[in-house]
This record gives structure tokens, C-alpha cells and sequence, in this order.
């Protein structure tokens, strides 16, 4: 299969995260912010840990410029925000920037052992 990622496209509805959150076994939402500096730094991370994580995490970005109502029905106040979820309950939640090792340790206590 591979890992899954997804941007919220231009013009999806008001409901697209929630029912990408409710749609996966485990989903991680970064809440972000398209120029911030920080949040570009994200971007490597996050390719590290889709590959690491492949077939057993979903990873869905929310710019929160675009979807301010999105950071808000979340209650993320800071960008970067990483949000995971399993079987649509909230497990964790880590803002500003993270390491690999940083979501690699968020990820392993939260998500159900792979298989």
C-alpha cells in the first residue's frame, strides 16, 4: 500500500477533516501554517515518519490560513499543531516543531502495535 498524505483541497467542505479523522484506523493532522518557517521544516520530518509509519498511519495537513475553522473546532492556537488520532479519539498532541524522535515517541505510545 504505502503511506497515505493529503492536503485539505481548495473548496472541501466544512466537514473534510473531521471525516478524515473519523474515515482512518490512525490519523495524524498537522495543523500548519503555508510560509511559516517552522512549519517548512516540518516537511522533511513528515516524509520520514509517512514512510516509517506506512500502512499504519494517515497523515492529513490543515493550513490554517485556508481553514481557519478547521483550527479553531480543534482548538489549535500554535503552528505547527500535530494532532493523532486512533478510531477517531484524540491520543495526543504535540505544538511547535517536532523531530523525527519527537513523533517517533508520540507515535509508538499511541498507535495499536502494527499487524
Amino acid at each position: 500500500m504505502g503511506f497515505h498524505y493529503a492536503h485539505k483541497p481548495a473548496g472541501a467542505g466544512a466537514n473534510w477533516l473531521a471525516d478524515q479523522v473519523a474515515g482512518h484506523r490512525a490519523v495524524l493532522v498537522e495543523f500548519a501554517q503555508r510560509g511559516a518557517p517552522t512549519c517548512r521544516l516540518e516537511e522533511p520530518v513528515l516524509v520520514k515518519i509517512l514512510k516509517r509509519y506506512a500502512n499504519r498511519l494517515t497523515v492529513v495537513q490543515s493550513d490554517v490560513d485556508a481553514s481557519p475553522e478547521d483550527a479553531a473546532a480543534f482548538d489549535v492556537s500554535a503552528v505547527p499543531t500535530f494532532v493523532l488520532f486512533v478510531d477517531g479519539v484524540e491520543k495526543g498532541r504535540l505544538a511547535g516543531f517536532q523531530s523525527v524522535d519527537d513523533l517517533t515517541r508520540a507515535l509508538d505510545a499511541a498507535l495499536p502495535p502494527p499487524g
